[in-house]
C-alpha cells in the first residue's frame, strides 16, 4: 500500500521536487537545444510554405497571360443603353453597328375576361381546356428570306402609282414577311389595297379613277418589285396581280393556311357563297368559291362592302366576324351549303361578335418524325401492347431505324394480327386507334416495361367512345395537345393547380383584378415565336383574350454603314461574331483565331512525301500567321505535295503529289503541336477529291455547327424611333489589368524575400532564410527570366519594350501607356511575346515557378520535405531525452525520499541512545 509523500522533506524540510526540477532543468539542456532547433525549422518551413505560395501567384498570374483570348477582348459602348444594352466578347466584330429596333421579344400570355369573385369556390364549368403549341396556327406568313428559292428579296424601294396619278415610294427594306409588305403597301398615302391571291401578290385601285395607269417602277439598283414579282406593271386596270412566287418546301400558301390543310387534313372546301346580315339589316353574299387560303376568305369578306371585321379568332386556329353598323337586330350567318358550317361561322345571336370554331390544321402527318412529338423531345423507344376487345395482344417495338415516322407507326400497327385500325386522328394532331373486333372487352393499350411510349404518343389507357367519320366507336385517340379535364367542383385554385400539374405548354396563374376580382392568366413557358399557343375551351367559355403573342425581337443591323440584316430572337438577346466564326476559313484567316478562338499552337511540322522526301516549316521563325501564309510554306518546300483548302472551307487538305510506294506522313516536331491543331498530323489516307482519287490528309477545324459565339451580345430592352449605334474597339484593357496582377504577385513575391533575407547591421538581426540557397536561387531566376531576352516569341524580346521594367527597390512596374501603345501599334507581337508556347513570357515563367515551388522535386517542396525529414528525427530525439528525464526524475525522486527515511531512522535511534542513562554501580 503507498502511502502520501510531500513535496518537502518531512524530517529535513528539504524542498525534494523544486531540487529535482533544478536537476532535471541542467539534465534537459540538451533536449531544450533540440526544440530550439525544431522550433527554428518550424518558422523555416511556414516560411518556405509563404514563399511556395508567392511563387505560385506569380505563376497563375503568368497564367493569365498566356490565354490568346486576353489580347482579343474587345469593348462594347451603346449610344443607348437604356433602349439596347451591349457587351463585347473577344470574337465582337470591330466596327460601328447600327441597330434599328422593329420588335420587342414576348412570351405568349393569355388571360380570361370572365372575372371571379373567390379562387376557391366551385366554378360549375364542366368539359377542356385545350392548349395546343401555336407552330402552325391560320397566321402565317412567309419569310421573304425564304423566297425565290433562298435568295429572299433585296432590299430597296419601289413606286407605286394609283389611277388618278397619286405616287408613293414604298420602302421595302425593313419588310421581313408578307404580311410586312401588304401593310407597308396599305400604310402608304395613295389609293391602292394590296393583297395576296395564290401564289402572287394583287393590286387593287380604290381610287375609281381611270386617268393613269396603275404602275409599279424600281427605285435605285436594286430588284426588289422583281423578287416579288411586281416589276413591270403598267396596267390600265383597277386590279392587277403579279407572276407567281416559288414557295419554300413544305409551305402552301404565302399567307395564312391552306384551305386544304384544315379540318384536321382533310381540308374544308369546295367552299360556296356566305350569306351575311348585319344587326341594322344590311346583308351580303359573298362568293368564296376563288379562296384556297385562309387569308383569302378574310380578304374577301372585308371586300363585301359591309360595315364588318373579319379577322382570325383570338386563338388563332379559326374565324371571327364583327358586326360594326351599330343595329339593333340579330347578327346573322348562314349559308344554302355547308360553307358556313365549314368555316365554324354558322350564327344567329344578338352579340356584335362571332367566333368561329378551332379548324384544326393539321400539325402532325404521316410524314412527321417521331422524334419531333412529344414537345420535340420524341417519343423515345421501346415498345407499347395493344389488346384488341377480344383479348388478342400485338405489340410495336420502336428501337431502330425502321419506325421513325408517324406512317411508320401507323403502318406497324395495323399490320399487327389483332383487329384495330391507326391513323391520324380527326383534329390532326395525333394518331388514334380504333377496335373493330367487337369484342365484349375494351381495347386498350400499355409501355412495356420501363417505356413511355404510349404515353408519349397519348394513346396509352382504355379505349372510350368517340365520333370518328360520324360514327361512334371505341377507340383510343393521341392528341400533341395539353387536355385538361374541367369539372362541375373545380375552383380556379384547382383549374391552375391541374393545368401546372404536368410538364406542358404552359404554366397558369391567378391574376387578382383592380376591382378585387380573380381571372385565369395562362403563360407559355417558351419565351419567342416558338412559344406561341392556342387555347380553346369546350363545354364553357372563359372569354379568353391574347394579352401579348408569342414573338421574337426583331431588329435590323448595318455594319460601317454596310447592308443591312435582319436578326431576330427569342429573348431580345442578340449574338454577333467575326464572320470566321460563322462557317468558314479563307487564306486571310488568322492561324490565331481558329481552333474556336484559341489559335494554332507555335512550333515545327515535318512533312514526308510518298517518295521519302522530307523538309518541314516553323510557324515561328518564318513568321506564318495565316492560312494563306501557311499554304504557300508548304507549297514552296520543293517536295511531293499540294496544300489547300478543303472544299467546304472548314479545314485544310494537303494531297500527296510525288506518287511514289510509300505514304505522306505529317508529324509535329519537338514540342510543338501545329500539325495536329490544324487536323493534318497522321499518315494520308485514299479519297476522291474532284471525282479524283488522291492519297491526302484532310481537317476540320472549324466547328459549324457550334452555338457558342463570345461575339457582341446586345440585349434590346426597348423600342427607339432612333437607330441605336454599338461602337466595338479593341479592348487594351484586359491586357494592361492581368498585367498589373502579373506584377503585383511579383512584388508582392519580392516583399515576402525581402521580409525573410533581411540583415540589420546595426542590430544583428537577420531573416529567417537569410543567406538561404533557396532565396538565392528565386531571386536568381526571376532576375534573369525578367531581366533577360525572351527570344523565340515574336517581335518584341524584353519585357521593357512591353511596359514592364524594376525600379531601384528592385520591384517591378508597369506603363500602361506603353502597353496599350504596344497593343494598338502590333497586338500580335504583343501576343506572341506572352503566349508563344515555351518560348512565351508566360510559358517561361510556368516553367520557372514549376522548377521553384512544383508539385514534383521543386526546390521549395525539396527544402520542405528536408525540414519536415529534420523536424521528424528532432522529436523522435526529444521523445527519447524525455523518456531519460522521466526516468532521472523518478530515480532523484525514490533517492530523496529514501534519504528522508534514512534520516529519520537515524534521528529515532539517536531518541533511544539519548534515553539510555548511565549505571553506577555502588562502590564498597
Amino acid at each position: 500500500m503507498g502511502r502520501i509523500q510531500s513535496s518537502v522533506g518531512l524530517v529535513t524540510g528539504t524542498d525534494i521536487v523544486g531540487t529535482v526540477d533544478q536537476l532535471i532543468a541542467i539534465s534537459a539542456q540538451p533536449r531544450d537545444r533540440v526544440s530550439a532547433r525544431n522550433e527554428a525549422l518550424a518558422k523555416q518551413q511556414q516560411s518556405i510554405a509563404e514563399l511556395t505560395a508567392s511563387v505560385i501567384g506569380v505563376q497563375l498570374s503568368g497564367n493569365r497571360l498566356a490565354n490568346s483570348s486576353l489580347f482579343r477582348s474587345k469593348s462594347a459602348e451603346s449610344s443607348n443603353s437604356d433602349v439596347i444594352s451591349a457587351t463585347g466578347g473577344n470574337k465582337s466584330p470591330v466596327g460601328t453597328h447600327t441597330i434599328e429596333t422593329l420588335q420587342t421579344a414576348a412570351t405568349h400570355d393569355v388571360r380570361s375576361l370572365q372575372r371571379f369573385d373567390s379562387v376557391d369556390t366551385a366554378l360549375g364549368l364542366s368539359g377542356q381546356i385545350r392548349i395546343n403549341p401555336g407552330s402552325k396556327l391560320l397566321d402565317d406568313s412567309v419569310k421573304l428570306s425564304e423566297l425565290n428559292e433562298g435568295r429572299g428579296v433585296e432590299a430597296g424601294v419601289i413606286r407605286i402609282t394609283d389611277r388618278s396619278g397619286a405616287t408613293a415610294d414604298i420602302d421595302l427594306s425593313k419588310a421581313r414577311t408578307m404580311d410586312d409588305v401588304l401593310q407597308t403597301i396599305n400604310d402608304a398615302n395613295i389609293g391602292v389595297r394590296a393583297t395576296t391571291v395564290g401564289n402572287a401578290f394583287k393590286l387593287v385601285d380604290e381610287t375609281g379613277s381611270t386617268a393613269n395607269n396603275l404602275k409599279v417602277e424600281q427605285l435605285g439598283s436594286a430588284e426588289t418589285a422583281a423578287d416579288i414579282g411586281l416589276w413591270g406593271i403598267d396596267e390600265a386596270a383597277s386590279s392587277v396581280t403579279g407572276i407567281d412566287l416559288e414557295l419554300p418546301d413544305g409551305v402552301n400558301s404565302l399567307r395564312g393556311a391552306a384551305l386544304s390543310e384544315l379540318g384536321g387534313g382533310s381540308g374544308i372546301g369546295p367552299l360556296g357563297d356566305l350569306s351575311i346580315t348585319l344587326s341594322d339589316g344590311q346583308a351580303a353574299t359573298i362568293d368564296l368559291s376563288s379562296a384556297t387560303t385562309s387569308s383569302e376568305v378574310i380578304d374577301l369578306i372585308d371586300a363585301s362592302g359591309l360595315p364588318l371585321i373579319a379577322k382570325l379568332n383570338d386563338a388563332k386556329n379559326g374565324f371571327q366576324i364583327r358586326d360594326v353598323s351599330g343595329g339593333e337586330g340579330n347578327f346573322k350567318i348562314e349559308s344554302a351549303d355547308d360553307t358556313a358550317s365549314q368555316l365554324g361561322l354558322v350564327a344567329d345571336t344578338t352579340d356584335q361578335i362571332v367566333v368561329g370554331k378551332n379548324l384544326n390544321r393539321q400539325t402532325v402527318t404521316l410524314e412527321t418524325k417521331l422524334t419531333e412529338l412529344n414537345r420535340g423531345n420524341g417519343v423515345g423507344t421501346g415498345s407499347f401492347l395493344v389488346t384488341d376487345s377480344k383479348g388478342v395482344i400485338g405489340a410495336v417495338s420502336i428501337s431502330g431505324d425502321e419506325i421513325e415516322t408517324v406512317g411508320d407507326l401507323v403502318d406497324a400497327i395495323n399490320n399487327l394480327s389483332n383487329n384495330v385500325t391507326a391513323s391520324i386522328n380527326e383534329a390532326g394532331d395525333g394518331i388514334s386507334i380504333v377496335d373493330s373486333a367487337g369484342g365484349t372487352k375494351s381495347l386498350a393499350v400499355r409501355s412495356s416495361g420501363t417505356s413511355e411510349i404510349a404515353e408519349n404518343l397519348g394513346i396509352a389507357g382504355t379505349a372510350t367512345d368517340h365520333t370518328i367519320g360520324g360514327q361512334t366507336v371505341k377507340a383510343l385517340v393521341g392528341t400533341q395537345a395539353d387536355v385538361i379535364e374541367i369539372e362541375e367542383e373545380d375552383t380556379l385554385a384547382s383549374i391552375v393547380e391541374k393545368i401546372n400539374s404536368e410538364e406542358g405548354y404552359a404554366k397558369a396563374s391567378i391574376r387578382t383584378n383592380d376591382d378585387g376580382s380573380y381571372s385565369l392568366q395562362i403563360r407559355s413557358i417558351q419565351g419567342g415565336e416558338a412559344g406561341k399557343l392556342a387555347i380553346d375551351t369546350s363545354g364553357f367559355n372563359l372569354d379568353l383574350r391574347t394579352q401579348s403573342t408569342g414573338r421574337d425581337a426583331l431588329v435590323s443591323v448595318s455594319t460601317d454603314g454596310g447592308v443591312s440584316q435582319f436578326m431576330s430572337s427569342s429573348d431580345g438577346v442578340f449574338e454577333m461574331s467575326n464572320s470566321f466564326e460563322a462557317s468558314k476559313i479563307s487564306r486571310s484567316t488568322n492561324l490565331a483565331d481558329m481552333n474556336d478562338g484559341l489559335g494554332i499552337s507555335s512550333g515545327s511540322i515535318l512533312l514526308t512525301d510518298s517518295l521519302g522526301k522530307s523538309s518541314g516549316i516553323n510557324l515561328v521563325v518564318q513568321n506564318i500567321t495565316s492560312v494563306g501564309e501557311f499554304l504557300d510554306a508548304i507549297n514552296s518546300l520543293g517536295i511531293g505535295v499540294s496544300a489547300s483548302i478543303n472544299d467546304d472551307g472548314t479545314g485544310i487538305t494537303i494531297i500527296d503529289t510525288a506518287g511514289g510506294s510509300e505514304t505522306l506522313e505529317i508529324e509535329d516536331v519537338g514540342n510543338g503541336k501545329a500539325a495536329t491543331d490544324l487536323g493534318i498530323a497522321g499518315t494520308a489516307t485514299t479519297t476522291t477529291i474532284d471525282g479524283v482519287s488522291v492519297s491526302a490528309l484532310t481537317s476540320s477545324i472549324v466547328d459549324t455547327n457550334t452555338t457558342e459565339t463570345q461575339g457582341l451580345s446586345f440585349t434590346l430592352k426597348e423600342l427607339s424611333d432612333s437607330p441605336i449605334t454599338i461602337t466595338v474597339k479593341d479592348d487594351a484593357s484586359t491586357v494592361t489589368n492581368a498585367a498589373q496582377t502579373f506584377v503585383d504577385q511579383y512584388n508582392k513575391l519580392h516583399e515576402k524575400l525581402e521580409s525573410l533575407t533581411f540583415y540589420n547591421a546595426d542590430t544583428e538581426e537577420v531573416g529567417l532564410l537569410f543567406g538561404s540557397n533557396e532565396t538565392y536561387r528565386i531571386r536568381d531566376g526571376y532576375s534573369r527570366l525578367l531581366s533577360g531576352t525572351i527570344s523565340q516569341a515574336g517581335d518584341f524580346k524584353s519585357l521593357a519594350q512591353v511596359g514592364i521594367g524594376f525600379d531601384e527597390t528592385g520591384k517591378l512596374e508597369l506603363d500602361s501607356d506603353k502597353l496599350s501603345s504596344a497593343m494598338v501599334s502590333d497586338p500580335s507581337a504583343v501576343e506572341a511575346f506572352f503566349t508563344t508556347d515555351e518560348t512565351g513570357l508566360a510559358d517561361r515563367l510556368s516553367s520557372l515557378a514549376d522548377k521553384l515551388a512544383g508539385p514534383s522535386t521543386s526546390l521549395l517542396l525539396t527544402r520542405t520535405e528536408t525540414l519536415g525529414t529534420q523536424m521528424e528525427k528532432n522529436n523522435e530525439r526529444i521523445e527519447q531525452l524525455n523518456e531519460r528525464l522521466d526516468n532521472e526524475r523518478e530515480r532523484l525522486l525514490k533517492q530523496f525520499y529514501a534519504t528522508e527515511t534514512a534520516i529519520g531512522k537515524l534521528q529515532t535511534n539517536s531518541n533511544y541512545i539519548s534515553q539510555i542513562e548511565r549505571i553506577e554501580f555502588p562502590t564498597s
